[in-house]
């Protein structure tokens, strides 16, 4: 019996940890989605105030949200939290005379959940509208 409870315990074990990964993979994913769909991105273009036409997902740099919602547990209510990292790099180029403006994407969510840590990470790279 003891054998039996230890296996059962287990086996709920790994698939919370699977659950949580799906979650944190599907917040990776959203921020991705926004960061390729948000416009306008033309940073060879200014806005009439002067600023370029970036939206603020693509700014470079890191930018940092915590207290992500990774996963709630639906019988308990108990819900597991990350923080979600952005940092943006210009990877433009110039060929020809002609800049190709690119930037590149690398977001992570990184949780604890049984005092263990868990990253999930993507990357993406995004090119001017025009």
């Amino acid at each position: 019996m003891t054998a039996f409870m230890f296996a059962m315990s287990s086996l709920n074990q790994s698939a919370s940890v699977a659950r949580n990964a799906t979650g944190a993979a599907a917040v990776v994913q959203n921020q991705i989605d926004l960061i390729l769909s948000d416009g306008p991105f033309n940073p060879q273009r200014t806005n009439v105030d002067g600023s370029p036409q970036i939206p603020p997902e693509l700014t470079l740099g890191s930018h940092l949200t915590s207290n992500v919602p990774i996963y709630r547990e639906p019988a308990t209510g108990i819900v597991v939290a990350g923080t979600l990292t952005t940092t943006v790099t210009d990877m433009s180029t110039t060929l020809n005379g002609i800049v190709m403006s690119t930037y590149r994407a690398d977001v992570q969510v990184t949780y604890t959940y049984r005092n263990r840590t868990y990253n999930v990470t993507r990357s993406t790279l995004r090119t001017s509208d025009i």
